[in-house]
């Protein structure tokens, strides 16, 4: 029943989730119509449209052209911050593990692997001058056909320079982590900034989001036994598609 005091649309939103989540419209189908929703419900169709609308900012529909507004299909992907690079033995990569685990079929499509100028923030990360060239491995990664992330990963070209699997899709086992350990730089420990921001438009495009739909931005810095910045990868990833889960031990109470 639509309350008079809650504006309708919010309403509707809520009862339309509510629908999704308890498999009224299963993961893939069409919502009804706006017309025979607009019926149901009593309200006009363009309160409905508002109602999608929000459906569409929170992921949990999106927008099938000459459809309709469809059911979200992939599940929430679980990126455990401390267990994905531990697991990426088990694939090419920790982004190919996260989505197996859920049966999902993974796919990475590259954009761009080659030397390449190094941005001002990457460099200073990496500490190396601002016109050191870097390797970088762009790169867009799918579940069940659907844009993941975008992840652009940068590593020193004096170090990557002549790794022939660094210049492959596919870099073997454990990915490109595995090579930089081939090659005596294997990272041991790691570091991430997130921030969370409105995508940009080739950003819109490559993930299919609407506008309004929030990414993470994880700023991944990957370091070797001697404190070196051996990598710098940077991960955008929509919001209502990603967990970020991180665990750690309080140190300080051990004992008491």
């Amino acid at each position: 029943m639509i309350e008079p005091s809650r504006s309708q649309y919010v309403q509707i939103a809520d009862l339309l989730r509510s629908r999704i989540q308890d498999g009224t419209y299963t993961p893939g189908a069409l919502l009804p119509s706006e017309d025979r929703l607009a019926e149901e419900l009593g309200v006009s169709r363009v309160t409905i449209n508002r109602a999608v609308g929000l459906l569409r900012s929170s992921g949990d529909v999106r927008v099938r052209r000459g459809a309709g507004s469809v059911v979200r299909s992939l599940p929430r992907i679980r990126r455990d911050a401390q267990a994905r690079y531990a697991a990426r033995r088990e694939g090419t990569g920790a982004g190919e593990v996260e989505v197996r685990k859920l049966n999902l079929k993974s796919r990475t499509d590259y954009r761009r692997i080659g030397k390449a100028e190094t941005p001002a923030d990457v460099a200073k990360t990496l500490e190396i001058s601002q016109d050191a060239p870097s390797l970088l491995r762009s790169r867009v990664l799918y579940a069940n056909d659907e844009p993941t992330q975008i992840a652009d990963s940068y590593i020193p070209w004096e170090i990557a320079e002549g790794c022939e699997s660094l210049m492959q899709p596919n870099a073997g086992p454990g990915g490109s982590y595995g090579r930089l350990e081939d090659l005596g730089h294997g990272p041991v420990r790691f570091e991430e900034e997130i921030t969370v921001r409105m995508p940009t438009e080739p950003e819109q495009r490559t993930l299919d989001l609407e506008p309004l739909q929030p990414v993470f931005q994880i700023w991944h810095v990957a370091y070797t036994a001697r404190n070196l910045p051996i990598a710098v990868t940077v991960h955008v990833m929509p919001g209502h598609v990603w967990t970020l889960h991180y665990a750690w031990d309080d140190k300080h109470s051990q004992g008491e």
